[in-house]
């Protein structure tokens, strides 16, 4: 009898720290729907990059985030190369905006997000995801033109192991 208890308690607590949110993410959900598509096992202070062909003009874009350790998303650069729709004209605050080798930078950004949501180009954008020396094509976990939100949140043993695609 107390074998079979031990083993109660045990499986017990197992299930139970599983379901503690232990890991830090950064997730991609569909946005219509809110299911988990992918996500990043980042811890806060990492940093990722989301890179795309701008739509217009047709150049490359590469913006940079990291995380804090209370689920905000901080932009803190952004390159490309052609002034245009959707792009800064200026700096705010402690912003810096420099020129190298064609490439416009603004950076010392501190633009903070509760969530990003993107739009997925069909034909051009090619929006992709970087994250550690690799690069994630967002056509790989959702479809062309959908809407996608991209968020930070922590996940528990389970929604770890069957969240969505890992990514990282």
């Amino acid at each position: 009898m107390k074998r079979v208890f031990g083993i109660i308690l045990i499986v017990s607590v197992l299930a139970a720290a599983s379901m503690y949110p232990a890991f830090w993410g950064v997730v991609i959900e569909d946005g219509e729907t809110g299911q988990r598509l992918a996500f990043l096992n980042v811890r806060p202070d990492e940093e990722f990059k989301i890179k795309y062909i701008h739509s217009i003009h047709r150049t490359p874009v590469l913006e940079t985030y990291h995380t804090n350790g209370e689920g905000t998303i901080i932009q803190t650069e952004m390159r490309f190369e052609e002034f245009g729709v959707g792009m800064p004209s200026g700096v705010t605050g402690t912003e810096i905006f420099t020129q190298k080798d064609g490439t416009y930078i603004l950076s010392n950004m501190n633009r903070t997000f509760p969530s990003l949501d993107i739009r997925t180009g069909q034909i051009i954008a090619d929006h992709t995801l970087l994250y550690d020396g690799h690069e994630y094509p967002f056509s790989s976990f959702s479809e062309k033109g959908s809407w996608v939100r991209i968020k930070t949140e922590k996940l528990n043993v389970w929604q770890w192991l069957n969240g969505g695609e890992k990514l990282g």
